[in-house]
């Protein structure tokens, strides 16, 4: 009865059998989410593109209102279907708000194929540290401070370079430690994802999403560094 009081959580529950339909939920949501960035990035790209440089507090409020929702998500995450549609409505803006990034590489030297290798290269680290974060027996929970810490201070070292921009070298170095994060945030996330109860699906898939969204943009950063040598 008390054999697991001494064990950490995600060794009490390594024997557990998560619920397909937990994880089906999961997997569905998160990959809505990457179609509604998509679509975010079509609706920013054809109809938004002039307005953001003609008003660009417009870009300002998406940026609020994102910050608003992820903030937010553990008081809407398990409100049926208040929670389907506002992480619907989050990735949307993530898109939006990523879009003028995008355009400003597609229209670079060689940005489309920046671009495509950025892609490529996100779905297979994505996919490979998932799947050693949901598969390895080794207790990830102990990465949890030092990765909240390494996201405290890439967030604050972004804040600074806005005020004192770095050179390429930097540039690398950051996003290699970026990339570096957001991997160790995803094997985290996968296997966290037995943990969750069975309400917080949502909080799950608005976790991995993040994840993945972090760690293409800090891949894309990485190439256009290394592109500009």
């Amino acid at each position: 009865m008390f054999g697991n009081m001494n064990k950490s959580p995600y060794q009490a529950y390594s024997s557990a059998k998560l619920s397909p339909t937990f994880f089906g939920k999961v997997m569905m949501f998160f990959t809505f989410a990457i179609i509604s960035s998509v679509l975010g990035i079509f609706v920013a790209t054809i109809f938004l593109r002039e307005y953001f440089i003609t008003m660009p507090w417009i870009m300002y409020a998406f940026f609020a209102a994102e910050l608003i929702l992820v903030f937010t998500s553990r008081v809407w995450s398990t409100k049926v279907p208040l929670n389907r549609f506002l992480f619907a409505l989050f990735a949307f803006i993530t898109g939006i708000t990523v879009a003028p990034l995008i355009a400003i590489v597609a229209a670079s030297t060689a940005g489309v194929a920046i671009l495509t290798k950025a892609l490529i290269i996100t779905a297979f680290v994505f996919t490979a540290v998932a799947i050693l974060g949901y598969t390895t027996k080794m207790d990830l929970s102990g990465m949890r401070m030092f990765l909240f810490m390494g996201l405290i201070g890439m967030i604050i070292t972004g804040i600074v370079g806005i005020f004192l921009p770095w050179g390429n070298t930097f540039e690398m170095i950051y996003s290699g430690i970026g990339v570096l994060l957001f991997a160790g945030f995803t094997a985290y996330d996968f296997q966290k994802i037995k943990m969750y109860p069975e309400d917080r699906y949502i909080d799950a898939a608005l976790a991995l999403y993040l994840d993945i969204f972090n760690l293409f943009i800090y891949i894309l950063r990485l190439l256009m560094s290394l592109n500009r040598r």
